[in-house]
């Protein structure tokens, strides 16, 4: 059978393909400065932003969202609950302004690390483009790239220092991703 997805929220925030913004739980003030920014001009560009509600880059891209339009926070556990915890207010930010809390998980289904990749995929299958804002090679943001490959979305990362937490950036770059040079040049793409 098909995949169930649970919503909370405004079901046309999923109608159609968002951009993804995805990175790590661990990142920089410039990173984090990136990552707001983005999903601040791709929402008030009409675009809704796609990604996974964790700590980091993906809470900072709702933040950025949420300022100026709608985005979309893919879980990887029912809707009972919100992990992280501190992220229960922005949770229910990005539902009041015209956002989405989505999952495949009922209701009880606690947050668990097995099922965190079957989140990421949702996340590239909800998006047109996978954007990296800085993550590691081996990272949860780098199995959203996998799956973003996998299912034909443009991959677009923005470069980093070596040997910092964006070495995982910087390997999809040398690898043939699409440079995201400029915040306000990428959203008009």
């Amino acid at each position: 059978p098909p995949p169930v997805l649970f919503v909370e929220g405004d079901l046309q925030a999923i109608a159609a393909l968002g951009v993804a913004v995805v990175g790590t739980r661990r990142c920089t003030a410039y990173g984090a400065a990136i990552a707001r920014d983005l999903g601040a001009r791709l929402a008030a560009a009409g675009q809704t932003v796609v990604s996974g509600l964790a700590l980091g880059i993906d809470g900072e891209a709702h933040r950025g969202a949420v300022a100026k339009g709608r985005t979309v926070a893919v879980l990887a556990h029912g809707l009972a609950h919100t992990a992280p915890l501190r992220h229960t207010a922005l949770r229910r930010r990005i539902v009041e302004t015209g956002g989405a809390v989505v999952t495949t998980w009922p209701d009880a289904v606690e947050p668990r690390p097995w099922l965190f990749p079957l989140r990421n995929r949702w996340i590239a299958a909800l998006s047109s483009h996978v954007v990296v804002v800085e993550a590691p090679r081996r990272s949860g943001a780098m199995h959203t790239v996998e799956a973003g490959l996998d299912l034909q979305r443009e991959i677009w990362a923005v470069p980093g220092r070596i040997g910092s937490t964006s070495d995982g950036c910087n390997h999809l770059l040398s690898d043939g991703a699409h440079a995201l040079s400029s915040v306000p040049d990428f959203v008009g793409v």
